[in-house]
């Protein structure tokens, strides 16, 4: 009797794989993922479950490294070692669609990925129109704050414009004899993702996409994004916040507003004790144009375009994220429960509990559409790199906001006329 063995592994374990006696068996399915085994446990169970309701399929998992993930993908398709399914950051997704590696899901498929998802979140996993896989693990921005800091300094409400958190955050601010902030009234942090996503966010909060609709042209120097870089630079500039103070002073109680992401929650949880829920609250990122609105972004399971299985690929992609009898949420949607994630899967999402004060404004900025993906733009990590420069330097004070804006438009709008066509 054939066998069908689906294993999820790493590159660095594929070409051992490969090199095996077939043993008997018709394909091998090859799943590569970046999560341990301990995050991956309600999957196991699932893989296990599917075992048995599939005779002669046997399922494994092994981790891949989440920072070498994508040279890893396109190293293993040179050396034609690929897995056959991939868990895949979003912005990884226009190279690989543009080198041939992702493969497109049949039509039953792919319209039961868009009746099953919210739209921001199947945009994610959308690369030129095309619809590429199930979307899983997402991560939406909205503003973060520390509840008694704002009601010391006398505001009741969190900020709803710029203008009014640049009052609550002046007023919130505290220095020592030095001159040197030891309470920041708001804070931004060392990376890419703390310069670059809080910009995207805040210009989708005033209704402004920073590419043109098929991501082939720039649009980061539109007044509005001038504006909002302005006004961020003026918190540095006045002394409301500064480089030495990043988001990781705000568990710590050292600032009072931050723009952040929904997985922030188990770190502020243990940060802040019994005192997480009266102190830290979540609300829409404060806009001065448009209807408001945020960014997020997502991973997605994704079939390679080369494997030989593809049929059984997505079978058990789709088993994977259909909520089973007896059973409230797919085993996808388990998976990320447990690890205290968000996801695009509606029906998974309302069966989460998610009703806590702090989760439930980032699941309404999924569920109402307010929460859009981030641009899956060709060669996405060199921009932010380009656009994380441009901010550091507006914030600060070595060049206007319009002209770091133009000149990063204009190398970014470089690499975008590079990418194919198509």
């Amino acid at each position: 009797m054939s066998t069908t063995r689906i294993i999820a592994m790493t590159t660095s374990t594929a070409a051992l794989a490969l090199a095996l006696p077939a043993m008997a068996q018709d394909a091998t399915i090859t799943i590569a993922t970046h999560y341990n085994d301990a995050q991956m446990e309600p999957l196991t169970a699932c893989f296990r479950q599917y075992e048995e309701e599939n005779p002669g399929i046997a399922i494994e998992h092994q981790q891949a490294s989440y920072r070498d993930f994508l040279q890893t993908i396109l190293t293993a398709r040179v050396g034609g070692t690929s897995p056959d399914i991939y868990n895949i950051y979003s912005i990884w997704a226009p190279q690989l669609a543009a080198a041939g590696v992702l493969a497109e899901p049949p039509e039953d498929v792919a319209a039961t990925i868009r009746e099953a998802y919210g739209e921001g979140t199947v945009g994610a996993a959308t690369i030129g129109g095309t619809l590429y896989g199930f979307p899983t693990e997402l991560s939406v921005y909205q503003l973060i704050y520390n509840r008694t800091l704002l009601e010391e300094a006398g505001f009741s409400e969190p900020p709803a414009t710029w203008d009014e958190l640049r009052e609550a955050a002046a007023a919130i601010t505290q220095t020592n004899d030095q001159g040197n902030i030891t309470v920041a009234g708001y804070t931004y942090g060392p990376t890419e993702a703390n310069a670059v996503h809080p910009f995207f966010s805040q210009l989708y909060a005033n209704g402004v996409q920073p590419f043109g609709e098929d991501f082939r042209t720039s649009n980061v120097d539109d007044p509005v994004a001038v504006d909002i870089l302005s006004k961020q630079a003026a918190l540095f500039a006045d002394g409301i916040t500064s480089t030495a103070v990043e988001t990781d002073d705000f568990a710590a109680g050292g600032a009072a507003m931050a723009i952040m992401a929904n997985w922030n929650k188990s770190t502020l949880e243990d940060a802040f004790g019994d005192a997480f829920a009266d102190t830290v609250g979540v609300a829409p990122i404060p806009h001065d144009e448009g209807e408001g609105g945020t960014m997020l972004y997502s991973f997605f399971w994704a079939v390679d375009a080369s494997s030989d299985v593809t049929d059984e690929a997505w079978a058990l992609l789709s088993w994977l994220n259909t909520a089973q009898e007896g059973q409230e949420m797919s085993c996808t949607g388990q998976m990320l429960a447990e690890l205290g994630a968000l996801t695009g899967n509606l029906a998974d999402l309302a069966a989460m509990d998610t009703d806590d004060p702090f989760t439930a404004p980032f699941v309404e900025a999924v569920e109402s559409g307010a929460a859009v993906s981030q641009p899956n733009v060709w060669q996405s990590a060199e921009i932010e790199r380009i656009l994380r420069g441009a901010i550091e330097q507006v914030w600060a004070g070595r060049v206007s906001a319009e002209d770091a804006l133009a000149q990063a438009d204009a190398e970014i709008q470089s690499i975008l006329d590079e990418q194919p066509e198509g």
